[in-house]
């Protein structure tokens, strides 16, 4: 069974991140239909229809662009003088001759109340929280470079973006770690705003680039692990959990939110989708470099961080089954536990205590030849009185092992001074052992160890065994 989310290591920047988000729709971009209805009132009450709409029709006919100004006027006849004034406002050529005072003069009648009027209306529009903070592409700013990737066009948009950001940024930010995953959102961001920046031509137009941002972190994602299966979490309202799927598995998830809100949710809106596809190749592009960099280990990191956590749960669970007296059950827990870590030592010991505890016969000569092949192994510094107990419970039924693997539990237990149960396993190597491979190694050091402990006459017995049985092999 999956392990449940591990919040012992939460992914901190991709909380904060979201945390961010909803926090800047919410209190910043939550007011800006009133703050923005407030200023086109003003923009009408004050009579800049009348003066700048027909300026700007004219304009657009002196340009040569006749059919687009018939379209505008008869829009403006009609009634829809915001269309005309919002493309007007994104005309950035027109915009720039109108504030240079090439449009309405100085000279001109009713200079004064315009330049005020303008003035007003400007500062009405600054305080709209979205056009402030959101990217211009021909006019770009520090600021909005930086927070037009925390800008969301509607509450659809922004749940849309959290749940892929929700999905894939705790793997992503798990592989990269926090700083790197923040470089990651933030350069995916600006990787964002690239297109509009080299096409921007005239338009004066905002971007929203929160999405941008996100398609980093989701091509980050695809380039990191592809086909790998990997554990990541999932989001429906108030339901979440863990589930393992190759990582390309996602791709739909994004692609879907991508046309859901293209054609569904917020066909006229605001959002540059264009900018989720410069997104998409920085994150790519970033991800590419950082997996080239660590020779593709980021996947095996996750990974073993995924088993690490389930490994944890597995022993708190193990330990609460000891606490109830549940001794099978924990047995069995202990088991995955060793298989999971075969050379724990503080392991292997505990599950043949608890092994014990359990009365099962089988049980017990399980986790003693868990012990003895860990044992076996160089790299184990098994406890000697731990090892012995093993051997004692496994005599019924030893585990099938080498000779070589026997010898070496016999000298871990010499080495431990565990001197009876070193002698009796010496005595079934020597049984089995009529071509001299592994016995006269362990009686050789069973000699010289019981001669350093004090022990003359058993060392004795063995040196007369080892000359018995493999003279041309003595060493003492």
């Amino acid at each position: 069974m999956p392990p449940r989310p591990d919040w012992s290591r939460p992914p901190v920047v991709t909380l904060a991140l979201m945390l961010a988000c909803i926090l800047i729709f919410v209190f910043g971009q939550g007011g800006d239909d009133e703050r923005e209805a407030a200023a086109i009132k003003y923009y009408g009450s004050a009579g800049l229809p009348d003066t700048e709409l027909p300026a700007y029709l004219a304009d657009l006919r002196s340009r040569g662009r006749d059919v687009q100004a018939h379209k505008l006027e008869t829009a403006l006849k009609g009634g829809e003088g915001r269309l005309v004034l919002e493309t007007m406002e994104f005309d950035r050529a027109f915009m720039q001759r109108l504030h240079a005072d090439q449009v309405i003069k100085p000279s001109d009648q009713g200079y004064e109340a315009w330049r005020d009027a303008r003035q007003r209306y400007e500062a009405l529009r600054g305080k709209v929280f979205t056009e402030r903070w959101s990217l211009k592409p021909g006019e770009p700013r520090a600021g909005s470079l930086l927070g037009h990737m925390f800008l969301h066009g509607d509450i659809m948009h922004l749940a849309g973006n959290m749940v892929v950001l929700f999905i894939v940024g705790y793997t992503v930010e798990a592989a990269l770690g926090a700083w790197g995953f923040l470089a990651l959102y933030l350069v995916g961001g600006l990787g964002a705003a690239v297109p509009d920046l080299l096409f921007a031509g005239d338009r004066v137009g905002y971007s929203l680039g929160a999405s941008g941002a996100i398609s980093a972190v989701m091509a980050a994602y695809l380039v990191l692990f592809g086909l790998r299966k990997i554990r990541f979490f999932y989001w429906l309202i108030f339901v979440f959990g863990t589930v393992s799927w190759p990582a390309l598995a996602i791709l739909p998830v994004w692609i879907g939110n991508e046309l859901l809100q293209r054609f569904v949710l917020d066909p006229h809106g605001q959002v540059n989708y264009l900018a989720h596809f410069g997104g998409f190749v920085s994150g790519a592009l970033l991800a590419g470099l950082y997996r080239w960099r660590k020779a593709g280990g980021t996947a095996q990191s996750v990974e073993r961080m995924d088993a690490d956590a389930a490994t944890a749960q597995l022993r708190a669970r193990a330990v609460e089954l000891v606490s109830g007296l549940q001794f099978e059950r924990a047995a069995q827990c202990y088991r995955q536990l060793v298989v999971r870590l075969p050379d724990d030592e503080g392991l292997l010991a505990e599950h043949l205590r608890v092994a014990g505890l359990a009365r099962d016969a089988g049980l017990q000569r399980e986790a003693a030849a868990l012990v003895l092949k860990s044992a076996s192994r160089l790299a184990t510094q098994m406890d000697g009185a731990v090892l012995a107990q093993a051997l004692t419970l496994a005599e019924a039924a030893p585990p099938r092992m080498s000779l070589g693997a026997w010898s070496r539990v016999a000298m871990r237990l010499l080495a431990c001074e565990e001197f009876d149960a070193a002698e009796a396993l010496a005595l079934r190597l020597v049984s089995r052992d009529a071509a001299g491979e592994a016995a006269p190694k362990v009686l050789n050091g069973l000699v010289r160890a019981l001669q350093e402990a004090g022990q003359p006459e058993r060392a004795e017995r063995a040196r007369r065994l080892l000359k018995q049985r493999y003279p041309q092999l003595v060493t003492l």
